[in-house]
């Protein structure tokens, strides 16, 4: 009979009166990789705060390596032995891979510390997973992928059985994420437990043993390896291929956008051109060049070589560098977090850029009223809310999004769009990206992960170290190979 790691009974729990977890049952055995997609975010970050913590409960039971932890009557508060690896660091970004794998970990005794010692330990491990990085290297000069690699290393050696995987397509690759899953492999043959969390079957299929399926704090579905098949998971999700995108029809061959021989640290000659009105995702399998498009578009960073031409015109020239202005836009990876302005109405953030562009709009009585007149039917009542601390999140993507729409730039670039995005918020972004896409707005993704972009996309470029590798129009998406593009 398998060993269990990790079981939850019934969990109820609530948070600000709110039910977060309604008789949630988990159940995960020993070097197995459990699946799990939360449908919804219900309840996602309340487990992830209860498998590390014994937190309390409403009912229900925590049991770990088969010892009760944890149950409705009494919660210890006490931290179990669960490591967390997402986006956000846990190691210490000032000391070194070899301090943070070693010497930072509960029992470590030693007032001498041997670097040399501790360097060659942690080669060992490392020429194991076919990986090198260097142990005197400081933690915040690593890329994500190898900061990743160090956490999951420090959770072996420091003794932890459970590790919880999240989201990790987000922000690896998918050359990375390949790279990171046979890591996964490796440990979880060494007796190491997964819990695995994804937005994508897909993804889940190649590497878990077992998936669930959470919504509304409650478990819909579970699916065992030989039930891995879109027919099975189909009832379950929506399929987005369903949703009718706005077709592009090219007026010229001239590209709105040129990057001629850009040259920068991670660029390496980048040649493209984006046409006016298309959707183009551009998809970087190194992950490495994506942060210095994004700084040579909001002229933050100047190419060593090569030239940037928007409208035909030198873009770096002092009159073209005002974004804004020029009809440029940015939607970032997070945007709640950085483009919605919490102390003004929903009416003011809508407007925000209108009187930015250049010949911009004074926003009287009688514009503002044409405003609510034309948007009320595409947002409904909440552009009348004042405090939008109010809205739900799929509204504050709504008021982001159509503050694009209104301003209608000509151009704008979403990175990585559906950062963090649920199933059926996910379905909401593809949905506003398709109106900027009707009103004529060349939008351009930027990302490290196709996830849901082919379903918008009339064109795709892969960039790979620093150079377009390929370039793909959209009769030709079906074609691809996902994971070798």
């Amino acid at each position: 009979m398998s060993e269990e790691i990790l079981r939850l009974e019934n969990i109820i729990q609530f948070k600000e009166e709110r039910k977060v977890l309604d008789n949630f049952n988990l159940r995960v055995l020993k070097g197995e990789i459990m699946g799990l997609i939360f449908l919804n975010d219900y309840g996602k970050e309340a487990l992830i705060e209860l498998l590390c913590e014994n937190v309390p409960i409403h009912y229900g039971r925590v049991y770990f390596d088969e010892v009760l932890i944890n149950n409705y009557e009494y919660s210890s508060q006490r931290r179990n032995k669960v490591a967390i690896i997402d986006k956000k660091s846990r190691l210490v970004d000032d000391l070194t891979v070899s301090d943070n794998v070693f010497v930072i970990r509960k029992g470590f005794k030693k007032y001498l510390i041997n670097r040399n010692i501790l360097n060659s330990q942690l080669k060992m491990f490392m020429t194991e997973l076919n990986i090198n990085i260097d142990g005197n290297k400081i933690v915040r000069k690593l890329s994500a992928f190898e900061r990743c690699v160090v956490e999951i290393l420090k959770a072996m050696i420091g003794g932890i059985k459970l590790i919880v995987v999240k989201d990790l397509s987000n922000y690896l690759s998918s050359t990375e994420l390949i790279k990171f899953q046979n890591i996964i492999k490796y440990y979880c043959e060494a007796g190491i437990s997964f819990i695995y969390i994804c937005s994508h079957h897909e993804e889940a299929y190649k590497i878990c043993n077992r998936l669930y399926l959470s919504e509304n704090g409650r478990i819909q579905k579970i699916l065992n390896k030989n039930d891995f098949t879109e027919e099975k998971i189909g009832p379950y999700i929506i399929d987005f291929n369903e949703i009718k995108i706005n077709e592009f029809i090219e007026e010229n061959k001239e590209g709105i956008l040129k990057f001629k021989n850009i040259w920068t640290k991670n660029l390496k000659g980048m040649n493209f051109k984006i046409k006016k009105g298309q959707c183009t995702i551009i998809l970087d399998l190194s992950n490495t060049a994506l942060e210095e498009i994004v700084s040579l578009i909001n002229g933050n960073l100047q190419p060593i070589k090569g030239s940037l031409l928007f409208e035909g015109n030198n873009y770096f020239k002092k009159k073209h560098i005002n974004i804004i202005k020029n009809g440029v836009a940015f939607i970032g990876e997070e945007p709640i977090k950085n483009m919605i302005f919490e102390e003004m109405s929903y009416m003011d953030n809508l407007c925000f850029l209108i009187d930015r562009k250049k010949n911009g709009i004074s926003l009287s009585r009688r514009i503002r009223k044409s405003i609510v007149n034309e948007y009320e039917p595409l947002v409904g009542k909440d552009i009348y809310e004042k405090d939008i601390s109010n809205l739900s999140l799929t509204a504050l993507y709504s008021l982001i999004y159509y503050r694009i729409h209104l301003y209608n730039p000509k151009i704008v670039f979403c990175f990585q769009p559906f950062y963090g995005a649920d199933m059926y918020l996910r379905k909401h972004i593809i949905n506003l990206i398709n109106e900027l896409k009707k009103r004529g707005i060349t939008v351009i993704i930027i990302g490290i992960a196709l996830e849901d972009s082919l379903i918008l996309g009339d064109h795709l470029i892969v960039i790979e170290e620093g150079k377009v590798r390929n370039e793909y129009d959209r009769n030709e998406f079906n074609y691809i190979d996902k994971v070798n593009v």
